[in-house]
């Protein structure tokens, strides 16, 4: 248990050494309104309960994985998993493709189902000729029922990639935003000729390959020479970044200062989340806007015509998007917008 000195200042010491004061005075024969010395009171004080966990969901739906290569039919089973203490009644089950594309249904009505078993519906879908480059194709399936757990309703999705993600951010690289002082004109960070100075990112502790410790997660700083492609201008890339933990963390600037996105986290077991990022321009912006939080500060800046504005900071900062608990990371989709440039990317665990 946890203690506290009551203090004469405070309103409910007041209270409480009125109170002390007024059974002192019974216990030592002193009458009312004459002063009694008394030593510092401490009183003990009970934690407030933490509070309960949500409860798991009772009726869960899985989506089993979809063959992509079309043109095709392919065939979809989505179980209904009954984990309450009631018989589920009246089981239907819909499910849905991408916009335009057909579904047939091959069995949907489940009828019931009795506390801890499960039922399966078949779907067809008619899956369309497979096109090149990485989208993603997202079904949902959702099941209405009586009794169960009362809730009348469950869903569930499942988002296909239509390619494989890159496997790491490195080959997402799409822009040359370092450079050394003795060849500037070799990258284009801001897309005026602009980049950072490899020798004041190095003198900062952010030099090629260093490793940063950024809101939990151990990041490293692109182990690329200056000059080379060292960060990713955001354009939707899918990037596989496997794993579990508390947080997605990127590393970055912007260009701009409107360089937001939203990142889609995609998990193993087909379901995916959102997060909104953001990192302020790499000078001229608050070090906390969009909710980012500064990592790397480095004095003035390489120009087309050589270092220079060492009066101003160039800065790299933090972002991070909350990942579901006990679920595996598969790939993210970075966000579509240029003025964003990420140079590293990993989970907190």
């Amino acid at each position: 248990m946890n203690t506290k000195l009551i203090r004469r200042g405070a309103i409910a010491g007041l209270v409480l050494a009125s109170a002390l004061t007024l059974s002192a005075q019974a216990a030592f024969g002193a009458t009312p309104g004459e002063p009694v010395v008394t030593g510092p009171q401490v009183v003990t004080e009970t934690p407030a309960p933490a509070p309960a966990p949500a409860p798991a969901p009772e009726v869960t739906l899985d989506v089993s994985e979809i063959s992509l290569d079309g043109p095709a039919i392919a065939e979809v089973d989505v179980t209904v998993v009954n984990e309450s203490d009631s018989a589920m009644r009246s089981v239907s089950v819909t499910f849905e493709g991408p916009v335009g594309w057909q579904v047939a249904v091959v069995e949907n009505d489940l009828g019931n189902i009795k506390p801890g078993t499960s039922e399966t519906a078949t779907f067809q879908v008619r899956i369309p000729e497979k096109r090149s480059g990485f989208a993603l194709r997202v079904f949902t399936a959702e099941a209405t029922y009586k009794g169960g757990d009362g809730a009348g309703s469950a869903a569930a999705t499942r988002a296909m990639p239509t390619a494989a993600p890159l496997e790491n951010l490195a080959a997402a690289f799409n822009s040359k935003g370092i450079t050394s002082e003795s060849a500037p004109t070799a990258g284009d960070f801001d897309g005026e000729g602009n980049t950072f100075s490899a020798e004041k990112l190095a003198a900062a502790g952010a030099g090629k390959g260093a490793e940063l410790d950024v809101l939990g997660a151990t990041l490293h700083m692109p182990s690329v020479e200056p000059g080379t492609p060292d960060n990713v201008a955001t354009a939707g890339q899918a990037v596989r970044v496997q794993g579990e933990g508390e947080r997605l963390v990127l590393l970055g600037s912007g260009s701009g200062t409107a360089a937001t996105g939203t990142v889609t986290v995609y998990y193993s077991d087909g379901t995916a989340g959102t997060g909104s990022v953001g990192f302020p321009n790499w000078s001229f912006q608050a070090a906390d806007a969009h909710g980012a939080q500064l990592v790397v500060s480095t004095d003035g800046r390489n120009r087309p015509n050589g270092y220079g504005d060492a009066a101003y900071q160039y800065r790299l900062f933090a972002h991070s998007v909350p990942l579901e608990a006990g679920k595996t990371v598969e790939f993210v989709v970075l966000p579509g917008n240029a003025a964003m440039h990420v140079f590293a990317m990993g989970i907190a665990p």
